[in-house]
Protein backbone atom coordinates (compact mmCIF):
# COMPACT_ATOMS: atom_id res chain seq x y z
CA UNK A 1 0.00 0.00 0.00
CA UNK A 2 2.85 2.66 1.10
CA UNK A 3 4.54 1.78 -2.00
CA UNK A 4 1.88 2.40 -4.42
CA UNK A 5 1.39 5.70 -2.57
CA UNK A 6 5.22 6.60 -2.83
CA UNK A 7 5.11 5.66 -6.96
CA UNK A 8 1.96 7.45 -7.34
CA UNK A 9 3.85 10.52 -6.27
CA UNK A 10 6.54 10.48 -8.25
CA UNK A 11 9.10 9.22 -5.34
CA UNK A 12 11.45 6.54 -6.74
CA UNK A 13 11.37 3.66 -5.13
CA UNK A 14 14.55 1.63 -6.04
CA UNK A 15 17.65 1.85 -8.02
CA UNK A 16 21.08 2.98 -8.41
CA UNK A 17 21.65 5.88 -7.63
CA UNK A 18 22.76 8.28 -10.25
CA UNK A 19 25.38 11.30 -10.68
CA UNK A 20 23.43 14.73 -11.17
CA UNK A 21 25.75 16.73 -14.41
CA UNK A 22 27.20 19.71 -12.90
CA UNK A 23 25.52 22.11 -15.37
CA UNK A 24 22.49 20.72 -13.34
CA UNK A 25 23.63 21.39 -10.01
CA UNK A 26 21.72 24.84 -8.44
CA UNK A 27 23.88 27.58 -6.85
CA UNK A 28 27.56 26.41 -7.67
CA UNK A 29 27.18 23.90 -4.82
CA UNK A 30 28.94 21.31 -6.81
CA UNK A 31 31.97 24.22 -6.71
CA UNK A 32 34.80 23.30 -3.79
CA UNK A 33 33.98 25.52 -1.10
CA UNK A 34 36.47 28.18 -0.21
CA UNK A 35 39.66 27.53 2.33
CA UNK A 36 39.76 29.22 5.14
CA UNK A 37 43.47 31.41 4.75
CA UNK A 38 44.91 33.02 7.89
CA UNK A 39 48.41 33.08 9.35
CA UNK A 40 50.15 29.63 10.64
CA UNK A 41 50.56 30.89 13.65
CA UNK A 42 46.41 31.98 13.80
CA UNK A 43 45.51 29.71 16.61
CA UNK A 44 47.54 28.52 19.82
CA UNK A 45 47.22 25.01 21.01
CA UNK A 46 45.95 24.69 23.95
CA UNK A 47 48.60 22.57 25.54
CA UNK A 48 51.34 25.49 24.93
CA UNK A 49 52.42 28.43 26.81
CA UNK A 50 50.81 31.22 25.16
CA UNK A 51 50.87 35.63 25.06
CA UNK A 52 47.60 36.92 24.94
CA UNK A 53 47.53 40.24 21.89
CA UNK A 54 44.80 42.34 20.92
CA UNK A 55 43.38 41.64 17.49
CA UNK A 56 41.84 44.34 15.16
CA UNK A 57 38.80 44.08 17.06
CA UNK A 58 39.77 44.33 20.17
CA UNK A 59 39.56 41.00 20.99
CA UNK A 60 42.27 38.88 23.01
CA UNK A 61 43.89 36.51 20.88
CA UNK A 62 46.62 33.46 21.76
CA UNK A 63 50.05 33.23 20.35
CA UNK A 64 51.90 30.03 21.00
CA UNK A 65 55.49 30.15 22.77
CA UNK A 66 58.52 27.76 23.01
CA UNK A 67 59.94 28.41 26.43
CA UNK A 68 63.72 27.76 27.26
CA UNK A 69 62.80 25.98 30.66
CA UNK A 70 60.96 23.23 32.62
CA UNK A 71 60.96 25.57 35.94
CA UNK A 72 58.09 27.19 35.93
CA UNK A 73 58.82 30.56 37.77
CA UNK A 74 61.76 30.57 34.77
CA UNK A 75 58.30 29.78 32.35
CA UNK A 76 56.06 32.79 33.96
CA UNK A 77 59.38 34.93 33.35
CA UNK A 78 59.98 34.03 30.01
CA UNK A 79 56.17 34.59 29.15
CA UNK A 80 55.76 37.86 30.56
CA UNK A 81 59.14 39.47 29.06
CA UNK A 82 57.71 38.18 25.83
CA UNK A 83 54.18 39.94 27.02
CA UNK A 84 55.79 43.05 27.88
CA UNK A 85 58.45 43.10 24.66
CA UNK A 86 55.07 43.04 22.49
CA UNK A 87 54.41 41.23 19.19
CA UNK A 88 56.98 39.36 17.30
CA UNK A 89 57.52 41.22 13.65
CA UNK A 90 55.19 38.47 12.37
CA UNK A 91 52.55 39.49 15.10
CA UNK A 92 52.42 42.78 14.14
CA UNK A 93 52.05 41.55 10.18
CA UNK A 94 48.89 39.89 11.47
CA UNK A 95 48.17 43.44 12.88
CA UNK A 96 48.13 42.03 16.45
CA UNK A 97 48.97 44.68 19.43
CA UNK A 98 49.18 44.85 23.14
CA UNK A 99 47.20 47.30 25.52
CA UNK A 100 50.81 47.17 28.30
CA UNK A 101 52.53 50.89 27.80
CA UNK A 102 56.15 49.61 26.50
CA UNK A 103 57.81 51.22 29.06
CA UNK A 104 56.01 48.15 31.45
CA UNK A 105 57.98 44.98 33.15
CA UNK A 106 56.41 42.37 34.69
CA UNK A 107 58.31 40.40 37.30
CA UNK A 108 57.45 37.30 38.87
CA UNK A 109 57.32 37.93 42.98
CA UNK A 110 55.95 34.79 44.36
CA UNK A 111 54.10 31.72 43.30
CA UNK A 112 52.28 29.97 45.80
CA UNK A 113 49.07 27.31 45.99
CA UNK A 114 48.27 27.59 41.81
CA UNK A 115 48.97 31.86 42.47
CA UNK A 116 51.26 34.09 41.33
CA UNK A 117 52.06 37.60 42.39
CA UNK A 118 53.48 39.27 39.17
CA UNK A 119 54.91 42.79 40.11
CA UNK A 120 53.92 45.68 37.51
CA UNK A 121 56.92 48.16 36.90
CA UNK A 122 57.59 51.05 34.53
CA UNK A 123 55.39 54.47 34.37
CA UNK A 124 53.43 54.39 37.46
CA UNK A 125 50.68 55.63 34.74
CA UNK A 126 48.74 52.93 33.80
CA UNK A 127 46.11 52.85 30.76
CA UNK A 128 42.82 53.61 31.50
CA UNK A 129 39.05 52.86 31.05
CA UNK A 130 39.24 49.47 28.26
CA UNK A 131 42.80 49.76 27.54
CA UNK A 132 43.25 48.96 31.29
CA UNK A 133 41.28 46.04 31.13
CA UNK A 134 42.65 44.63 28.39
CA UNK A 135 46.01 45.17 29.78
CA UNK A 136 45.72 43.39 33.35
CA UNK A 137 43.25 40.63 30.99
CA UNK A 138 46.66 40.26 28.85
CA UNK A 139 48.34 39.35 31.68
CA UNK A 140 46.14 37.06 33.78
CA UNK A 141 45.44 35.46 30.66
CA UNK A 142 48.98 35.07 29.67
CA UNK A 143 50.16 33.48 33.17
CA UNK A 144 46.98 30.96 33.38
CA UNK A 145 48.02 29.66 30.24
CA UNK A 146 50.59 27.65 32.15
CA UNK A 147 48.81 24.83 33.76
CA UNK A 148 50.03 24.85 37.08
CA UNK A 149 48.41 28.97 37.37
CA UNK A 150 45.44 28.90 38.34
CA UNK A 151 45.34 32.76 39.50
CA UNK A 152 47.40 35.93 39.56
CA UNK A 153 47.51 38.56 42.48
CA UNK A 154 49.17 42.29 41.16
CA UNK A 155 51.37 44.63 42.77
CA UNK A 156 53.55 47.60 42.05
CA UNK A 157 56.67 48.32 44.39
CA UNK A 158 55.69 45.21 46.21
CA UNK A 159 51.64 46.76 47.26
CA UNK A 160 48.72 45.10 46.05
CA UNK A 161 46.79 46.84 42.77
CA UNK A 162 43.11 47.03 42.67
CA UNK A 163 42.69 45.41 38.84
CA UNK A 164 39.96 46.27 36.80
CA UNK A 165 37.41 43.34 35.53
CA UNK A 166 35.66 43.57 32.61
CA UNK A 167 32.86 45.59 33.96
CA UNK A 168 34.93 48.28 35.13
CA UNK A 169 34.95 46.86 38.78
CA UNK A 170 38.32 46.69 40.70
CA UNK A 171 39.72 44.27 43.07
CA UNK A 172 42.77 43.31 44.63
CA UNK A 173 41.55 39.95 44.87
CA UNK A 174 43.17 37.21 43.01
CA UNK A 175 42.50 37.31 39.00
CA UNK A 176 41.59 34.06 36.87
CA UNK A 177 41.63 33.23 33.39
CA UNK A 178 37.80 32.80 33.79
CA UNK A 179 37.38 36.39 34.81
CA UNK A 180 38.35 37.73 31.41
CA UNK A 181 36.95 35.09 29.15
CA UNK A 182 34.29 37.44 27.99
CA UNK A 183 37.48 39.82 26.46
CA UNK A 184 38.12 36.81 24.13
CA UNK A 185 35.73 38.16 21.40
CA UNK A 186 35.13 41.18 19.93
CA UNK A 187 31.57 41.25 20.40
CA UNK A 188 31.79 41.10 24.38
CA UNK A 189 34.36 43.36 24.67
CA UNK A 190 33.64 45.90 27.20
CA UNK A 191 33.00 49.58 26.25
CA UNK A 192 35.07 52.67 27.71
Amino acid sequence: MLSAALAGCGVPTGGAPEPIPTSQVPYDLGSPSPTATGAPSAAARLDEPRVYLVAEDGALVPRGRSLRSDALIDQLDQLLDDLATGPTASELTDRLSTALRPETSLAVDELSDGTVTIDLGGAAEAPAGQESRRAVAQIVLTATSLPEVEAVLLTRAGQPVEAPLPSGELTSQPLSAADYEQLLTASASPTS
